[in-house]
């Protein structure tokens, strides 16, 4: 959108990211959707408010500010093919979380994730509640109370990546990760996604029947090359 300036949204751009996303992973035709940013960083955040638009009721700033970033997150998780994040430079505050909430991550060795909300006397809870099931607790509070970046080596540790490669490898390694997808299935692809959006939150009886009945149905449905 914007790289020269960090890539940031606009309030008005966030849900409309989200709907690009689900829209064009709801296509048959479509295996995976990736997401990579112009310039030196993915993405440094969310823009201020103009001066004097700031919504100041309860109600205005859910209906303005946190449901549509909210929106993004659950758009991510009801694609039903994978959604891929290619990271370099800087990724902040909803960038940060933004990432996290992908299912597949691959970054650029020089890439930085930070949660600086608290600069500003901001809880990022709405950045939090995407990277509670990728990120252990006492590492995002450090993240967010010391504002600290952390590196892509630690972000893959943490969970919020899934592979880190060099800068100069990050193009080719993109292209390896699609090639490992784009000869599958598309039902088999949507399953994993499925089962692991459910299973995470279920008790291990369940889980296994979750399991069992996932792959009946995408070993007995027709072939979605």
């Amino acid at each position: 959108l914007r790289g020269a300036t960090g890539n940031k949204l606009s309030a008005a751009e966030i849900p409309a990211l989200g709907r690009a996303i689900r829209e064009a992973g709801s296509r048959k035709e479509f295996k995976i959707v990736l997401v990579r940013a112009d310039g030196a960083n993915f993405c440094q955040g969310r823009l201020p408010d103009p001066p004097g638009t700031a919504p100041t009721t309860a109600l205005d700033i859910c209906a303005k500010i946190t449901q549509p970033i909210l929106e993004v997150y659950a758009d991510i998780r009801a694609t039903p093919v994978p959604v891929i994040a290619v990271v370099q430079g800087e990724a902040k505050g909803f960038g940060c979380a933004f990432v996290a909430q992908c299912d597949l991550a691959v970054a650029s060795d020089d890439a930085t994730f930070s949660l600086p909300e608290m600069d500003h006397h901001l809880p990022p809870t709405l950045a939090m509640s995407a990277m509670l099931h990728k990120v252990p607790p006492k590492r995002m509070l450090h993240m967010v109370y010391t504002r600290t970046p952390i590196g892509a080596a630690e972000a893959l540790w943490l969970g919020i990546l899934s592979e880190v490669v060099p800068r100069a490898s990050l193009n080719a390694a993109v292209e390896k990760t699609l090639s490992y997808l784009l000869d599958r299935n598309r039902a088999a692809l949507c399953g994993v996604k499925e089962y692991i959006g459910a299973a995470l939150y279920m008790d291990p009886h369940a889980a296994a029947w979750l399991a069992s009945n996932l792959l009946a149905t995408v070993l007995s449905s027709p072939r979605e090359d």
